[in-house]
């Protein structure tokens, strides 16, 4: 095969990140009518909270900015920088800053109609996705442990959530690994959950908080039991950056929020690394997602340097592997948008380890130039590392149907010679 050849074939991807996450009334179907009103009332204390943030929290100017862009009523803005007009919102007016997608606090359409969300993808290249959630009842998921909610609507959420994820992925069935939400509160009925939502189809792993709340952190035995179902159901375990304390309002809280938020989600790693939870389950996977890429390089080194000190002896006599030697063999990068310089760690780190995602639909992620980021960052890389990185390796780490993903991706995915800029944007082939 000639390289002009080469550069015609397609590449099969499948994001690593994607969020998706329903309208706060789309949830009450999968959710018992007992815990309706509470459900609302929480929703409305979390608009209120995300409006008074504006500014502080969050960019005012990127608000404005999305507004704009979304398409949104530009009179809904006095709302959201002005106190006395947020005071006196009513509750329909709050709900529906939620339920209105060009609202810059509302889920996008793409997230929650399946139509929308397959089109935006395949226009942007992708063939399949690991979805992770975007706004979940009682503040289950990415937020998990950070309000103060009653055990019983809190695992109520997370079982709505995964049962309308399910519903989503099921539209296209194949192509979208749900991620399923969990809690720590009552261990026994967390297996449960994790062995019922997979059941109705999510493969796409089990989200580890990551704050325990008031329970010991993952290095307590009291987890063993979901350790060992996510190893007999070969679901991995992820941790997604998104939580950190509440840094209130200050004007540096948001600095303080970017600066941190990606050490929060990778602290999990450690406890599994020296409680011995990687050598007691080494089929268990591991996935880091938007934590970064490169600093998993320095902090084995560190790892590598206590386990090599006298003074530490007892971090390792239970461990048959070193530090290294566990990451090596069952831990995973989801690499979201991974930017140009952190792809030249990609040895350090390990080809193998590393797996893009668009972080779709996020306005940080790559998502709807998804392309010129292809470019900037896999222009020059070999072959197999394009394709392994962009789709090949979280096929397998998350056991996709391959052969349906690589005839969509025959069908959708860029060509070699578009990632690496030597060929225009070719449309995709029309459906079959």
């Amino acid at each position: 095969m000639n390289a002009t050849d080469s550069a015609s074939k397609r590449v099969t991807i499948i994001s690593s990140d994607c969020h998706a996450g329903g309208l706060p009334g789309m949830y009450d179907e999968y959710m018992p009518k007992e815990f309706h009103e509470a459900s609302t009332q929480w929703w409305l204390t979390y608009v209120k909270e995300m409006i008074a943030r504006t500014g502080t929290f969050f960019d005012q100017e990127a608000v404005e900015d999305y507004t704009a862009m979304a398409g949104g009523d530009a009179g809904r803005l006095e709302l959201f920088t002005n106190p006395q007009r947020l005071a006196g919102a009513s509750d329909e007016e709050l709900l529906a800053v939620l339920s209105d997608e060009t609202s810059p606090f509302s889920p996008r359409r793409g997230e929650f109609d399946a139509a929308v969300r397959l089109k935006e993808l395949e226009e942007d290249g992708i063939a399949g996705e690991v979805i992770f959630p975007q706004m979940a009842p009682f503040g289950a998921g990415l937020m998990q442990y950070r309000h103060d909610v009653k055990p019983e609507q809190n695992q109520a959420g997370i079982r709505a959530y995964n049962r309308w994820l399910a519903d989503l992925c099921q539209v296209n069935p194949g192509r979208h690994a749900g991620v399923m939400l969990i809690n720590v509160d009552d261990i026994e009925a967390t297996v449960q959950e994790i062995k019922e939502a997979r059941a109705l189809g999510l493969f796409g792993g089990v989200l580890l908080p990551t704050s325990t709340g008031e329970h010991p952190f993952y290095h307590h035995p009291r987890y063993e039991p979901i350790w060992q179902i996510c190893e007999d159901l070969e679901l991995p375990l992820q941790s997604h950056s998104g939580w950190s304390p509440d840094y209130g309002d200050l004007p540096s809280a948001t600095a303080m929020y970017i600066s941190e938020v990606d050490m929060w989600a990778q602290r999990p790693f450690t406890a599994l690394l020296w409680a011995g939870v990687f050598e007691r389950y080494p089929k268990l996977a591991y996935v880091l997602t938007e934590t970064g890429t490169a600093w998993i390089v320095e902090k084995l080194r560190v790892l590598e340097f206590k386990a090599d000190n006298p003074l530490f002896a007892h971090f390792t006599k239970e461990l048959s592997l070193r530090p290294t030697e566990y990451f090596q063999r069952q831990c995973y990068i989801g690499a979201s948008f991974m930017p140009a310089h952190e792809g030249k760690m990609r040895y350090e780190v390990g080809v193998d380890k590393l797996m893009w995602g668009s972080d779709y639909p996020h306005i940080e992620g790559t998502w709807p130039n998804t392309m010129d980021s292809l470019q900037d960052t896999f222009s020059d890389y070999p072959e197999d590392e394009i394709r392994s990185i962009l789709g090949a390796k979280a096929a397998e780490v998350y056991n996709f149907d391959v052969d349906k993903v690589n005839q969509m991706g025959e069908r959708i995915g860029p060509t070699l010679g578009e990632i690496r800029g030597i060929e225009k944007r070719s449309p995709s082939l029309p459906p079959e």
